[in-house]
């Protein structure tokens, strides 16, 4: 009774507005990073992407959880490679993905910089990485605290910890503009009254319409985000790539390049040799 329980609140929160937005934006981060790669590996960490569609077929897509009871989840929904692994301590050999979606992972985790830099050692060199995180700590709320959240971001801390792990960042921008000024009233109300409403996280719930009217939205934003980073939101995406290893350069001392200039002839002596310029 209380996995039926459990998977209809997976079930809910999975056809969420926040669910569904995510989902097409690691959709179209991969789709765009692995375009006219055959054969790339992808990593869905927090099985947040749902890589399981058509237009994916040429990836082989990972699905990695913590938690058993959402891969029983995936696999109920007909999701497949399902693989249970901390994230702290990916089960994978390092570089063995071309890109990884990491989609709100990092703010449940006690220490996420152990679980950046596990990212960085799967991921191939000059791999993807595709991140979303809730935005602004002066946001918490039950919910947070209810979804066994630690911690949430600014633009500036997340690129922090990134270029911490080794990343390079290529963009950051803010999400759920839309959702900004609401949230923000919502907790000064309650700051202000100092009452809060009890967190049912199984009983009502968003309406049909209300969470179409978010996703039309947030589709709109997901649209602006292609040529502008939004200056401010509930939540966070970032895009960061793990350098690829540089050629290493061969210094020569200049000694070794003058003398490589002119070879000694055959038969020749040493006399027949370019005066050297220390001589002159």
């Amino acid at each position: 009774m209380a996995e039926q329980v459990e998977f209809e609140a997976l079930r809910r929160e999975s056809a969420s507005w926040w669910a569904v937005s995510r989902r097409k934006l690691l959709r179209e981060t991969v789709a765009k990073a692995l375009h006219g790669k055959c054969e790339a590996r992808v990593l869905d960490l927090g099985c947040a992407a749902q890589l399981n569609f058509g237009e994916a077929a040429m990836f082989r897509v990972v699905n990695a959880h913590g938690s058993l009871s959402v891969l029983a989840f995936h696999q109920i929904e007909g999701h497949y490679n399902l693989v249970c692994t901390l994230p702290e301590e990916l089960a994978f050999p390092s570089n063995s993905f071309d890109s990884v979606m990491c989609g709100d992972v990092l703010q449940s985790v006690a220490d996420d910089v152990a679980v950046l830099r596990e990212v960085r050692r799967v991921l191939k060199d000059g791999g993807l990485l595709c991140v979303t995180v809730p935005a602004y700590m002066f946001l918490w709320g039950e919910e947070d605290e209810a979804s066994g959240h630690q911690r949430r971001y600014t633009a500036s801390e997340l690129r922090r910890k990134l270029n911490t792990c080794g990343f390079e960042i290529h963009r950051v921008s803010y999400f759920v503009t839309a959702g900004f000024v609401p949230s923000v009233i919502e907790r000064f109300a309650k700051n202000v009254f100092k009452k809060t409403v009890p967190h049912l996280p199984h009983a009502g719930g968003t309406s049909d319409l209300a969470n179409a009217g978010m996703i039309g939205l947030l589709d709109i934003e997901r649209r602006l985000m292609r040529f502008i980073n939004l200056p401010f939101g509930t939540r966070l995406v970032c895009w960061a790539r793990k350098p690829a290893l540089a050629a290493e350069r061969v210094m020569v001392p200049a000694w070794e390049r003058q003398w490589a200039r002119h070879p000694l002839p055959q038969g020749s002596s040493y006399s027949a040799l370019p005066e050297a310029p220390f001589a002159r």
